[in-house]
C-alpha cells in the first residue's frame, strides 16, 4: 500500500501513569481534525490505551518487579508517532529495551484487533514496537467526487 504521509506527529512520554493519558488525547486530536466520527475517535482511544497496556507490562519485565505505574521508573520513555497518510492514520507506538509482548491471545490484543483495521507488533534492535493503521474517513469532497462518476 503506497500511502504518502502528509503530516507526522512524534511525541515521547515518560512510561509512568501520569504522562500515557497524554498518548490517546493526542491520537484523538489528529483523529477530530481528520473527520473521524466520534464512536471511531473512542475506538481509537481504546486502541491506543489497549496497546500501552500491551508495551508498559513488557517495561516492566526487564526487572522482573511490577512497579506502580504512578512512580518513576528512571526508564526510557514510550515513543509514539501518528502519521497522516493519504489514505490512512497509522499509529506506533514503541518502547526502546522493550521485551516480547503477551500472548497473541491476551485480551489487549483482542481489543486492538477488534477495533482497528490492522495492527501488528515486532521485537527489532531492542525495541518492541506496535502498530495501528486505520482506514481516513471518506471526505465531503470524496463523496461527491463519486457521487458524478460515470460507472
Amino acid at each position: 500500500m503506497s500511502d504518502e504521509r502528509e503530516d507526522v506527529l512524534l511525541l515521547d512520554v515518560p512510561s509512568t501513569g501520569d504522562y500515557l493519558s497524554v498518548l490517546p488525547t493526542a491520537t484523538a486530536a489528529v483523529a477530530t481534525r481528520l473527520g473521524f466520527s466520534l464512536d471511531e475517535i473512542e475506538d481509537l482511544r481504546a486502541a491506543v490505551n489497549a496497546a500501552v497496556a500491551l508495551l508498559i507490562p513488557a517495561a516492566k519485565q526487564e526487572t522482573g518487579r511490577s512497579r506502580p505505574l504512578r512512580r518513576k521508573t528512571g526508564g526510557e520513555p514510550l515513543r509514539c508517532r501518528l502519521e497522516v497518510g493519504s489514505e490512512t492514520l497509522q499509529i506506533v507506538l514503541s518502547r526502546p529495551k522493550g521485551a516480547p509482548l503477551p500472548d497473541a491471545g491476551a485480551y489487549q490484543w483482542q481489543v486492538l484487533r477488534a477495533l482497528t483495521d490492522e495492527v501488528e507488533s515486532e521485537v527489532e534492535n531492542a525495541t518492541t514496537t506496535i502498530r495501528i493503521r486505520q482506514q481516513r474517513p471518506a471526505t465531503e469532497a470524496d463523496t461527491d467526487t463519486e457521487r458524478h462518476q460515470i460507472h
